[in-house]
């Protein structure tokens, strides 16, 4: 079965069978309907490389993130992927696991590889990626990252603002309760960056930096406890990123030190397996 096949069944024009594989508006809904249903009841399947060859498109985009590990990317690889399956696209993915020259090098094979558009999550504003990105004539969205660039699209939460309402928290909590606060962060980024600076405008933490992965996490907690006595000093923490924090967390739990009895803790992030 080919387009002809269908549009003569569904009594319409080849064009107008073309215009529903392509997800364009200008078709009446009860048209597209009686179109799908045929396409559905007959498991016909596009040629997309043809129409990827007539068009000058790959119906492909690349999406490029720090670390898959982490579940902060892992919920929203996943929503990326199902919009993109909706669509006709297919998800080139690749992880610079915070390597720079890991990360340009698999931009610059995706612009070789002609994808459509691209969605990356970068180290840094300031470097080869950016400036590459910004000279292809490829849309790029950065995603969890802000510039003024007009070249850029942009997708990312006020970090600032939500380090500033952690730190409100803390200090809204009885003395007795925060005896000692501790913040804990990690790589060099703008996304931790802007978290730490709104929670330390409100409050003057003692900070661990360079806590990065969730093994870090869960080292730290021993010298927070020889170090800060947190078992016995009732303590805050923020910690800007959740997967950080779930090691921190696991880390107290093994040395039976009660949450949030104990010690109280502030994630960034949100993600699933963080208020469990």
């Amino acid at each position: 079965m080919n387009i002809n096949d269908i549009a003569a069944i569904a009594g319409v024009s080849k064009a107008t069978v073309s215009r529903v594989l392509a997800d364009s508006p200008n078709v009446r809904n009860s048209t597209r309907e009686r179109i799908q249903k045929i396409i559905r009841d007959n498991n016909f399947e596009p040629n997309f490389l043809a129409r990827s060859l007539s068009r000058r498109k790959t119906f492909s985009v690349g999406v490029i993130v720090e670390e898959m590990a982490n579940p902060f990317f892992g919920s929203i690889l996943s929503m990326i992927e199902n919009v993109l399956n909706d669509k006709h696209y297919t998800m080139s993915l690749s992880s610079s696991n915070w390597v720079k020259e890991k990360e340009f090098a698999a931009v610059r094979n995706m612009i070789r590889n002609s994808v459509d558009g691209m969605i990356v999550s970068p180290i840094a504003l300031k470097s080869e990626t950016i400036s590459i990105l910004g000279k292809s004539s490829i849309p790029v969205l950065l995603l969890n990252n802000y510039t003024d660039n007009p070249a850029f699209s942009c997708v990312t939460s006020d970090n600032l603002q939500g380090g500033s309402l952690a730190a409100d928290h803390l200090l809204s909590l009885p003395s007795s309760e925060r005896q000692q606060i501790i913040a804990v962060t990690g790589f060099k980024h703008q996304t931790l960056e802007e978290r730490m600076d709104g929670f330390t405008r409100r409050i003057k933490p003692e900070v661990y930096e360079e806590i990065n992965t969730y093994e870090d996490g869960l080292n730290l907690v021993p010298t927070l406890l020889t170090r800060n006595s947190i078992n016995e000093i009732k303590t805050c923490l923020f910690i800007t990123n959740d997967n950080v924090a779930m090691g921190v967390q696991e880390g107290l739990l093994r040395h039976q030190v009660n949450i949030p009895g104990d010690v109280r803790m502030i994630g960034y992030d949100n993600i699933d397996f963080s208020g469990r």
